[in-house]
């Protein structure tokens, strides 16, 4: 399940977005940036919430999934709403609403129409702005469904089968 979703993903933004310079799974690479691998900005970092598996029948599982963007781009210094750079500093609600109207929608076969339901704006940054939105979609897993081969019963099978 995971797989056909991160790779959705990247495809809708690769093909809506071209800002984005990189795409990759979450891994805390805020956290390691002083001693990871460097990577272009703006990145979009995806990372799957746990989320709880419903058994169906036959073998068919259900789940609501919470994916979490993490957009990081490059702050922009500024010093209030009278400095010339604040439109520029504001650059990053036009990503975040660009990437938003992107996923908004996106579905697949086994995956329903992603929804934004959470949105969080880093308010302690230095160089670097990660911002997080939250998508939810409810997947059906059929990787391990059963195969049904249908039974072919002649005109007299059935007519045994009724009356017995």
């Amino acid at each position: 399940m995971r797989k056909q979703l991160f790779l959705a993903i990247v495809e809708r933004l690769k093909e809506q977005v071209k800002e984005v310079k990189f795409i990759d799974l979450w891994n805390e690479q805020i956290a390691t940036i002083q001693t990871g691998i460097t990577w272009p900005v703006p990145a979009v970092f995806i990372e799957f919430e746990p989320y709880d598996v419903h058994q169906q029948s036959n073998h068919v599982r259900t789940a609501n999934v919470n994916i979490r963007l993490h957009i990081v781009t490059r702050a922009v210094n500024y010093s209030g709403s009278d400095d010339k750079r604040m439109t520029e500093a504001l650059g990053i609600f036009d990503l975040i609403d660009k990437i938003d109207a992107a996923l908004h929608g996106l579905s697949g076969e086994y995956f329903a129409s992603f929804m934004l339901t959470a949105s969080a704006t880093n308010h302690n940054h230095l160089e670097l702005i990660e911002s997080i939105e939250t998508f939810s979609t409810r997947v059906t897993d059929v990787s391990s469904a059963r195969k049904h081969t249908p039974v072919q019963l002649t005109d007299a099978e059935i007519i045994d089968r009724a009356f017995a």
